[in-house]
């Protein structure tokens, strides 16, 4: 279930960082007009899926190592 536009109820494909506003493009543009400002949320995804697969890796060694 992905995060919904505050303003139109769509999908949202962007934030404000360290916020919980969440934006569609269209809503995004009308509002920011410059979308480098906001964060993509796939970026923050990909980040977040990174972070979790770092801390995981060295207990899947020592589950390894024990076999």
């Amino acid at each position: 279930m992905g995060k919904k536009c505050v303003e139109c109820g769509e999908e949202a494909k962007y934030k404000i960082k360290d916020s919980s506003e969440y934006y569609c493009g269209e809503c995004a543009e009308e509002h920011f007009g410059d979308l480098d400002l906001l964060v993509v949320l796939e970026d923050e995804a990909q980040k977040l899926k990174d972070y979790v697969n770092k801390k995981l890796a060295p207990q899947e060694e020592e589950e390894f190592d024990q076999d």
